[in-house]
């Protein structure tokens, strides 16, 4: 569960405070990812987001290994977090558009991509045309 919070937080941020972090050997490098994470604190690795996933954070952390995590719980926590950044239910996902968009442009006429990559023609646009 603590993992999946730190993807989240990967996706939001772009990189986390232990990445990068350099050694002489991968023993070395794991000790130091280790030492990183145990020193970066819910609310450094979440400072300047919705206290939304600091307060995930604190619940995974709260579990004992055999508990059974309240989904319902963690589900209202995004759900509202979503709802009150005027998001909405429409199932229209960023790489659906995505998806289409390169779509359009693999299949669109010639003319038609040059248009949308910005590139003219030559010629003038109809309404200037005489």
């Amino acid at each position: 569960m603590e993992s999946l919070g730190y993807v989240l937080m990967y996706f939001l941020r772009g990189s986390l405070p232990w990445q990068g972090l350099k050694a002489g050997n991968k023993k070395q490098k794991y000790e130091k990812i280790s030492e990183r994470k145990i020193a970066t604190s819910t609310e450094a690795l979440c400072r300047g987001y919705p206290t939304e996933f600091a307060s995930y954070f604190h619940y995974c952390r709260s579990l004992r290994f055999e508990d059974t995590p309240d989904y319902q719980y963690l589900k209202r926590l995004f759900r509202d977090l979503f709802i009150r950044e005027g998001f909405q239910f429409d199932y229209v996902f960023d790489w659906t558009i995505l998806k289409y968009q390169q779509s359009q442009m693999t299949s669109a006429p010639p003319r038609a991509m040059a248009a949308a990559a910005g590139q003219s023609s030559g010629m003038a646009p109809m309404a200037n045309r005489q």
